[in-house]
């Protein structure tokens, strides 16, 4: 197969520039735009407008590109120089082309493979649209698959048994390609925990996964009645059919093999490997429910860790690792252990001498004597500030208090909380209170929005805590 006898040459090149990230954005923002649109093609007007207020609540910056340095509109000041500049490279690179009316109107339209891959691309990232709905299948397609599958085996009244089988087949498939990508999107989630060390970060990933992976995809194929309702009985329908020798000639039918028995043994594989399929999902799910709980108690561990860190001699050597690692990157390593050595030193020939009355410490039993008991503390007037030190920097009973006390009908927003001027501890008071929504999704939700909170101490994306509705009193 020859791609480019479909795709212009230059097709994925505004995809692998310095703007990359701006284009791929702009360019579903589009898609988006193009689908509400008339089936004839949507204004181009209404498109850069719609683009120019996509900027305006987006933050992105874009760079001149090497190839356009002589090019005067590819240096855009504007954010509609920059919508106008976009759609252009868009055209050029064949994603989509514009017609002129009869009225001197411009329609834009995209291509063919346009088209295409931006639906596989919303596959991997969903489109919201204004409404709330996401790209089609990014959703609902394991119950969509499923149903469709026990629709198509339970329809009486067809007795078309080998376009049937190849419908099913086909769903199937499409199951399975569904199922694999959950997995694989789980993982990249799961590698992202180890690669990550902002927890501002790592908290939005969090949020993310709540939404994109839980809440749309793993949630639907778990909790869906389509599993336990239709399960079962696709398996006993795909045992009726192979038990019946009728119905099995009539499915080999719809094989182009080179003789009766072939078709015959093609068509009880399928159906064999189908039956496999859904006898495994039990065990795919118990799979999935370990590698969630990992994912989401390494992060929020993690979290907790890199937001104390700088408060405990891990912390701060850690930081020291970091700074060498970075220095060692671009080739700075002797200065980077020239200022570490300046600030730890280490004495290479120190040694303990023979005479001294250090003895090396003996394997250590736990004593219970050693505990600490209130009987003995008679007459001692013990601050409670000394038990504080020793506890747990934030406790649960002081972020539930801090939600209830600043729950405004049963929601919280985070901009409302964290000004620029709001001290380090009201901040990490906010954190804590992400964690714990996070931690109790029985009892919260949590939804981070686009625009960004600006802090003396930290920046991050604002939020929204909600109590689900059964909490609500």
């Amino acid at each position: 197969m020859d791609l480019f006898r479909f795709l212009p040459e230059n097709f994925f090149s505004i995809l692998a520039s310095k703007n990359k990230r701006i284009y791929a954005s702009l360019i579903m923002e589009t898609f988006k735009i193009y689908e509400n649109g008339s089936i004839l093609g949507i204004d181009k007007k209404i498109v850069v407008d719609e683009l120019v207020h996509f900027l305006d609540t987006n933050t992105y910056s874009y760079t001149q590109e090497d190839e356009d340095k002589d090019d005067d509109e590819a240096n855009p000041n504007t954010n509609r120089e920059l919508a106008n500049f976009v759609l252009r490279k868009m055209e050029e690179c064949g994603w989509i082309y514009v017609d002129v009316t009869n009225d001197y109107v411009e329609v834009l339209n995209f291509s063919d493979a346009g088209i295409t891959v931006c639906e596989a691309l919303g596959q991997i990232t969903p489109i919201y649209y204004e409404d709330g709905t996401e790209t089609e299948l990014s959703k609902d397609e394991y119950q969509g698959y499923i149903y469709t599958i026990y629709s198509l085996l339970n329809n009486k009244d067809n007795i078309e048994y080998s376009v049937i089988m190849q419908e099913v087949y086909r769903n199937t498939k499409l199951l399975i390609r569904a199922i694999r990508r959950l997995d694989s999107r789980l993982k990249d989630y799961i590698k992202m925990v180890f690669m990550e060390t902002d927890p501002h970060e790592l908290m939005e990933n969090l949020i993310r996964y709540r939404e994109d992976f839980v809440e749309n995809g793993y949630a639907k194929l778990k909790m869906g009645d389509n599993i336990n309702r239709y399960r079962l009985r696709i398996i006993s329908r795909l045992e009726e059919y192979q038990s019946s020798e009728e119905i099995m000639n009539v499915v080999a039918m719809g094989y182009n093999k080179k003789s009766e028995a072939e078709n015959l043994m093609r068509a009880n594989r399928d159906i064999d490997e189908m039956i496999d399929v859904f006898n495994s999902l039990d065990d795919f799910i118990t799979e999935i429910d370990e590698k969630n709980r990992t994912y989401v108690n390494s992060t929020i561990n993690k979290i907790k860790f890199l937001i104390s860190e700088d408060d405990n001699i891990i912390g701060k050597l850690n930081k020291i690792l970091k700074y060498v690692h970075n220095e060692n990157k671009l080739n700075h390593t002797d200065k980077a252990m020239r200022l570490v050595n300046t600030g730890i030193h280490l004495d290479e020939n120190r040694a303990i001498s023979e005479a001294s009355l250090y003895t090396p410490r003996g394997s250590y039993k736990h004593n219970f004597n050693l505990l600490l008991d209130d009987s003995r503390l008679t007459g001692f007037d013990i601050e409670t500030d000394f038990f504080d030190s020793y506890q747990a920097p934030y406790r649960e009973d002081e972020i539930t208090l801090y939600l209830e006390e600043n729950f405004k009908d049963d929601k919280l927003v985070g901009s409302d909380l964290i000004k620029y001027d709001t001290n380090m501890h009201d901040c990490m008071l906010a954190i804590y209170a992400i964690l714990f929504t996070l931690e109790n999704e029985n009892m919260y939700e949590i939804i981070i929005l686009n625009n960004k909170i600006k802090n003396a101490h930290l920046s991050m994306r604002d939020f929204i805590i909600r109590r689900r509705l059964e909490d609500v009193r």
